[in-house]
């Protein structure tokens, strides 16, 4: 059984984007999430080349890095950014004070006899390895009080509940093995009822109800809480739309779009943004004639929060995501962008898809391996299979031990059939994102248990194949990174019981080599998506990886990882390591561009506090460093742009002449605002 919820039907879908008499399609590139975890090494193995250009995916990636040798407009001429005049925007994505924030969703559960609950909180990073709850659910499901409530706003000072009973702060101590929330602790409320739970000591927690002036239920005793944080970490990624290799940048075709991990509402808040005029800056001075941005839509899509990267289809008229209900179920849609001028005003002045005048169309389905009696949440990425028009994508249950759905989706971009799950295949732990290679055939993903996972896509029953642990304990479930030429899988975890590690395997798993990158950290679920430099990606020169590992405590710290003549990984890091920090902090994953006009090879990265660019501090920023020539000079001389409680995934331009067209775009995790600056000199 598949259920499949549909929206109203209108005859949109493959229109084209601009009108005129009857042309060649032009080719559109997209520049998303999946462009970090899938790579296309240039080899002078003929057949290696001739397999991975069968896949839709190398030919985009092949364009994002060579861009001088195809853009018309390219040239060596490029203009470098000029001092004092600002180039870069930002753009906020929710309303004032927000309450959504790019960083890890949160899940919990709870047992202190009789009481039974668990839910799911939206955070913000208060500094020093403390979370602030700023949204999210309670759902009872045993004793009393059965059903759900949210999480009232507030900290991370010491406040009190609205009807004066309790004390709470919505802090959280991931960190901590027990208790991981304080004794102020958490504050739920719904009309007439407000309940607080909170730590005493480890293993003794109280839950306390309050209605009606009275106190209901009273329980101070053992008990267990647990935490975890969601598969990803909150690292998102925007995602870019070109719409034509073969002209110049347009400013009304090409657009930024980002999934918002906030409550949605029609006329209020939207879960889905995108914007165009891209190529612009404050006083309408730049290649766009717009002061900065423009919003093409913003909708409200469904009733869950979008936590996740969003994907975009090669035409450019529709995009695929996860929503997610904090109160444990999810979607998988595909949204058909509408051509109105009614697809939404602002971030906050949202349009349901096909309502209010909008012609868009909203498709989605329900992710349950059962269709619906089984319900799973998601804060998982969508991959695309381009060329099969098949997506895959994820689901999780943190009951016992952990466990998750693998589902295959067929008939997902263009018009027709509806999307519905092909198969789903069930997994023994909390699975990761994954991530489809289309030379094996094979889907892979971590999962809770630290291993790299598979499942090959063959016949309608696929069975997954478990690889060896290789972080034992208490891990998290960040997506792999694939080398399609030589068939290698990379995977990152916070923690094997001593170290970060970053680990290389062949694709068949036969074997693995594991790289410590600093300390383990549980407070964090970094390192996040390693890149490599220049070097690796063209076969000229000395290979490299990057990845923000961790130093002593929770410092983010910049490794360098070299590989042998057979192109397997060092077996230790090497000896270049930078602090990007001069405190606890989180950071973004790394993300490489070779700027062909400029010659040079930069690494993007953010870090969430104590910025070493900004000489420490409380700041956090994204940082621009140069490794051209090798491992790059870090410290407070770096080029830097401050980043409220850091980066999202930072996505790239590319390399372009034009003003304001050669770019990174990122949001800021606090404060929740989509963000555009210069490759070169961040301004």
């Amino acid at each position: 059984m598949k259920l499949i919820i549909v929206s109203a039907f209108v005859a949109l879908c493959a229109a084209p984007l601009v009108a005129g008499p009857a042309q060649q399609a032009p080719l559109g590139i997209v520049s998303d999430w999946t462009l970090h975890h899938v790579h296309y090494r240039d080899s002078k193995d003929s057949a290696a080349m001739a397999r991975i250009q069968k896949d839709p995916r190398w030919l985009q990636s092949w364009y994002l890095h060579h861009r001088e040798a195809w853009w018309p407009e390219s040239n060596p001429r490029h203009r470098e950014a000029v001092p004092g005049i600002p180039r870069d925007w930002s753009l906020p994505l929710s309303g004032s004070p927000s309450t959504s924030a790019f960083e890890p969703l949160f899940d919990y559960s709870f047992s202190i006899l009789p009481e039974t609950g668990y839910g799911s909180l939206n955070t913000t990073d208060a500094g020093n390895g403390y979370f602030l709850a700023t949204g999210g659910t309670l759902t009872m499901n045993g004793g009393y009080d059965l059903g759900t409530y949210p999480v009232d706003p507030g900290g991370p000072g010491i406040l009190t509940s609205p009807m004066g009973a309790f004390y709470y702060d919505n802090l959280l101590y991931p960190a901590t093995a027990n208790p991981q929330i304080d004794v102020d602790g958490l504050l739920f409320n719904a009309a007439g009822m407000e309940i607080n739970i909170w730590g005493n000591s480890p293993g003794n927690y109280s839950y306390y109800d309050y209605s009606s002036g009275n106190y209901g239920v009273q329980l101070t005793e053992a008990g267990t809480f647990s935490l975890n944080s969601a598969p990803g970490g909150g690292q998102t990624f925007p995602a870019k739309y070109a719409f034509d290799v073969t002209a110049a940048p347009s400013c009304s075709n090409d657009f930024v779009v980002i999934g918002i991990p906030a409550n949605p509402a029609a006329g209020g808040q939207a879960n889905i943004v995108g914007v165009n005029n891209l190529y612009s800056s404050p006083g309408s001075t730049g290649f766009c004639p717009t002061n900065g941005p423009t919003v093409k839509f913003a909708y409200a899509s469904g009733s869950g929060q979008v936590p996740a990267s969003v994907t975009i289809s090669l035409t450019g008229t529709q995009i695929a995501y996860v929503e997610n209900l904090l109160t444990g179920s999810s979607y998988f849609h595909v949204l058909t962008i509408g051509t109105t001028e009614n697809e939404g005003a602002s971030a906050t002045a949202a349009v349901a898809p096909g309502t209010g005048g909008s012609n868009a169309v909203d498709e989605r389905v329900l992710l349950s391996p059962d269709g619906g009696t089984t319900n799973q949440e998601s804060t998982n990425s969508v991959y695309v299979d381009y060329s099969r028009n098949i997506a895959y994508t994820a689901t999780y249950s943190r009951t016992g031990n952990g466990s998750g759905y693998l589902y295959k989706i067929g008939n997902v971009f263009g018009c027709g059939a509806a999307p519905e799950i092909l198969w789903s295949v069930a997994i023994n732990a909390v699975p990761s994102t994954p991530v489809y290679d289309s030379v094996s055939n094979k889907v892979f993903f971590t999962d809770s248990n630290g291993r790299i996972d598979f499942v090959t896509d063959s016949g309608a029953s696929p069975s997954v194949v478990y690889g060896p642990v290789l972080a034992p304990g208490n891990t998290a479930e960040n997506p792999v990174m694939l080398d399609s030429t030589d068939q290698m899988v990379y995977a990152t975890f916070n923690s094997n019981g001593t170290n970060a590690i970053v680990v290389q395997a062949p694709t068949n798993l036969s074997s693995a080599v594991s790289v410590p990158v600093g300390l383990a950290n549980t407070t964090y679920t970094g390192p996040y998506g390693p890149d490599f430099n220049n070097a690796w990606y063209t076969g000229s020169g000395t290979p490299l990886m990057y990845v923000a590992g961790t130093g002593s405590g929770m410092l983010p710290t910049l490794y360098s990882i070299g590989f042998n003549a057979s192109g397997v990984m060092n077996s230790r890091a090497g000896a270049k390591t930078a602090a990007l920090a001069t405190g606890n902090a989180d950071s973004s994953p790394v993300t490489e561009f070779y700027n062909a006009s400029l010659q040079k090879d930069f690494l993007f990265v953010g870090v969430t506090n104590n910025c070493i660019a900004a000489g420490g501090g409380t700041a956090g920023c994204v940082m621009s460093l140069d490794i051209t020539n090798g491992f790059p000079s870090v410290g407070a001389g770096s080029t830097a742009l401050p980043a409220a409680g850091g980066t999202s995934g930072i996505i790239l331009d590319n390399d372009s002449s034009v003003d304001e067209a050669s770019s990174v775009y990122y949001a800021t995790k606090t404060g929740v605002t989509l963000v555009k600056a210069t490759q070169s000199g961040l301004n």
